[in-house]
């Protein structure tokens, strides 16, 4: 079912002073109405004085923006006719897109500019000082600060929300070593009472994946925020980690980092502690299942690969975390950021070649030792879609 918001936003009349080239034109948003389809679009419209009769006005563009870390400007030329409210009033109508093709998470939040060029050819612009926040207006959000994060939720008690705050509070810290983040932004976790009703809202990844509520979360990164199901403080530190690793290594997400240190990290961190991923893989791995790093490069496709994939990346960076320390991870990662590349990074940090790291790891598991790579990484085939997004599985 898509239900409908009209949300009403009333905006101070002062102008912004903002402008793309020389002009006379002197820009102002009135207001400002939304009208959420959850799942399908955003529709705006805009009351804005241009300061000029409407008979002036040669175009009109809109821009649009989600705000984070590494996103971008969108425009779209759109309908506008003059307003009855006077002669230098416009009513500009446009929509951002979010169904099927043009997904965005809930949670993110639009900037929006609009462009006026008049008859002369000269251009000014107005950036409306409200952002339009994306969630499902179907349901009451609340919202809590913990350190460094907003949880915006529905459904669910505040004794839970409170308490899920306290477990990831004392887990900061540990975070804040390992990474090498000192000083983050402020990032939103979108959370839903359950597995069910987070998992449309997604991004679109296989339909077994999503027909059997496989995943518990996702992160979005370029959005610095998440989403999952349940107020798990498992799946919460997994994900708020993932956002933290982004920021550690920001410089090189265009080239991405190996899923297994990716996940690996998230997972490790979701107790500072490589015990549970060892006794999962000792419960439940034989040694010749084991996977070879060259083929963690991305998340599996397949569901039993998935199920050795998370558990082994975990106790990987965990021996690692553990047998070097928190801050040589966290140099790690610095290199990384750098744009050094993962096999030069780790033989400057750790004084060894990955593969002989991944050796002596693979013995504690009575693995047999993997041969000297060759310089070439076979790829590896996956039917989930390997997005600007990391999630986290419903085990």
């Amino acid at each position: 079912m898509i239900i409908s918001l009209i949300a009403f936003i009333t905006i101070s009349s002062q102008s912004l002073t903002v402008a793309r080239a020389e002009s006379d034109l002197a820009l102002s948003v009135m207001s400002q109405k939304v009208e959420i389809d959850y799942g399908e679009k955003i529709a705006i419209t805009a009351i804005v004085d241009a300061g000029i009769d409407a008979d002036q006005i040669q175009a009109v563009r809109t821009l649009f923006r989600a705000r984070g870390g590494s996103t971008i400007w969108s425009y779209s030329y759109p309908q506008f006719s003059p307003s009855s409210t006077g002669t230098n009033v416009l009513e500009v109508s446009f929509e951002i897109l979010t169904g099927p093709g043009s997904y965005y998470p809930p949670g993110a939040e639009f900037d929006i500019e609009i462009e006026i060029t008049d008859s002369t050819g000269e251009t000014a612009s107005v950036i409306s000082p409200e952002p339009i926040e994306y969630l499902d207006p179907a349901y009451d959000w609340e919202r809590v600060k913990g350190n460094g994060y907003t949880i915006v939720y529905y459904g669910v008690a505040r004794s839970s929300v409170d308490d899920l705050i306290e477990k990831i509070d004392h887990r900061i810290p540990t975070l804040e070593a390992t990474l090498g983040v000192t000083d983050p932004p402020n990032f939103k976790a979108i959370v839903f009472p359950n597995i069910q009703d987070a998992t449309p809202s997604f991004p679109p990844v296989s339909k077994t994946a999503t027909d059997q509520f496989l995943f518990a979360g996702f992160a979005q990164p370029e959005y610095r925020l998440f989403v999952q199901g349940q107020m798990n403080s498992t799946t919460f530190t997994h994900e708020l980690a993932h956002l933290y690793t982004h920021e550690a290594v920001s410089s090189s997400f265009l080239g991405g980092i190996p899923s297994w240190l990716n996940e690996g990290l998230s997972r490790f961190l979701e107790s500072g502690s490589s015990e549970q991923s060892n006794n999962r893989l000792r419960d439940s791995v034989r040694p010749d299942e084991l996977l070879s790093l060259n083929h963690m490069q991305t998340i599996p496709g397949q569901r039993s690969d998935v199920f050795i994939f998370y558990p082994q990346a975990g106790a990987f960076v965990g021996y690692l975390v553990e047998e070097y320390s928190h801050a040589t991870m966290a140099d790690f990662l610095d290199q990384l950021n750098k744009g050094r590349a993962v096999e030069d990074a780790f033989e400057i940090i750790f004084d060894k070649p990955l593969y002989e790291a991944e050796n002596d790891w693979r013995a504690l598991f009575g693995a047999d030792a993997l041969p000297i790579p060759v310089a070439t990484v076979e790829p590896v085939e996956s039917s989930v879609d390997q997005a600007d997004n990391t999630r986290v599985p419903l085990i």
